[in-house]
């Protein structure tokens, strides 16, 4: 009976973000939350039809978050109801690391307004 548990397919859930946890995720499309130790949601993202397995992994090694120690999924039965998954959790938690809601909206830089100068800080003597 334990084998048989063992070897079903796991729909969502929360597990410990290491290569051993990832290795036993679906195969199948969904959206996952990468989150800190502190339960607060770090990267909302999505997986299509190469499944959860291959996109955390690739976005585990490609581009890794700081402070991520747990992983939250959910599979989807389409990699369109995955996307519309994940845009609404983006939206609805505007996540850190996810483009647009960081601190700084991470790749848009503040310019100074026209006509205003930027000041520089003085030389020292």
């Amino acid at each position: 009976m334990s084998d048989m548990h063992a070897e079903a397919r796991l729909d969502s859930g929360i597990i410990e973000l290491d290569s051993a946890s990832v290795d036993r995720l679906p195969e199948s499309p969904g959206y996952y939350r990468l989150l800190s130790s502190g339960q607060s949601v770090m990267l909302i993202g999505y997986a299509g039809d190469e499944g959860l397995r291959a996109a955390i992994r690739a976005a585990w090694q490609q581009s890794p978050v700081a402070g991520v120690s747990l992983l939250e999924y959910s599979g989807t039965d389409t990699s369109e109801a995955a996307v519309a998954a994940a845009e609404g959790e983006i939206s609805r938690l505007k996540p850190l690391y996810n483009e647009g809601y960081g601190r700084f909206r991470n790749s848009e830089i503040s310019l100074p307004k026209k006509g205003h100068r930027i000041r520089k800080a003085m030389q020292n003597p």
